[in-house]
């Protein structure tokens, strides 16, 4: 036999090899979750849970350890330089970061309908405003609330927010509308922790009270989940403030 034949043959087998490796690393991809690292006191890491249980998205949960320092890991910096939770790999190994990056993504990709984050510009727009709220207005209450004491520049912002939140729930039942989104749940997850903090008072925010009664209703795995979230972030801040308290 020439070389010529033998080296055809060799390529031929490479090629199918390679081919088989391919089928093979294709269908594992395919097998597989989308996988989430998250820790249970992050209100965006609740978000994505939540929105994964509404459009029925089975993930594989993997916890990050802040006590381990387990964001700052070697192996989790490769994931996000950023060291922030959550991060969401899907099944083809492409990384996704931010909440409402994945929460969109989410039901974009894996969702059976629209609703929660709508195709439609005008109403997407709406959404994507109240998300923008949700992480440039309301959360940062709770990133200024880790001093000493609740102090008024804290109390000024709480209620700015409560007050934006309760006009626009003048126009609806939820954050954008009559119907549930995403912004919806972005919302009460961080809305839930608030509540521990800086209660909102129902004479002066009647729709936000009715509002989260509603979206205590919707919420699956609610109390299990999302409000045992909310206390263990609560408690992170209460202690943070009372070791401030004795510097």
């Amino acid at each position: 036999m020439s070389n010529n034949c033998q080296n055809a043959k060799c390529r031929l087998r490479s090629k199918i090899a390679q081919k088989q490796h391919n089928s093979s690393v294709l269908a594992y991809y395919k097998m597989s979750r989308p996988t989430l690292y998250y820790a249970l006191f992050s209100p965006p890491a609740r978000a994505c849970i939540i929105t994964a249980k509404l459009i029925g998205l089975d993930l594989e949960l993997k916890p990050v350890d802040f006590s381990k320092k387990e964001h700052c890991s070697e192996e989790f910096l490769k994931l996000n330089p950023q060291h922030q939770i959550p991060v969401f790999v899907d099944t083809d190994g492409e990384v996704y970061v931010d909440s409402h990056a994945i929460i969109c993504f989410m039901v974009g990709k894996y969702a059976k309908d629209d609703q929660l984050y709508p195709k439609d510009l005008k109403k997407r727009a709406h959404v994507d405003h109240r998300l923008h709220y949700e992480n440039g207005v309301l959360f940062q209450v709770i990133i200024y609330g880790g001093e000493a004491e609740l102090n008024q520049r804290s109390l000024t912002l709480c209620h700015n927010a409560y007050a934006d939140l309760e006009h626009f729930l003048l126009k609806g039942n939820f954050a954008a509308g009559n119907d549930l989104s995403v912004a919806d749940v972005s919302i009460h997850t961080t809305l839930v922790t608030l509540e521990l903090l800086i209660p909102p008072d129902p004479d002066r925010y009647p729709q936000i009270t009715a509002w989260l009664k509603r979206m205590n209703l919707l919420i699956p795995d609610n109390e299990e989940m999302n409000l045992k979230g909310a206390e263990a972030l609560n408690a992170r801040i209460r202690s943070c403030m009372a070791e401030n308290k004795t510097k």
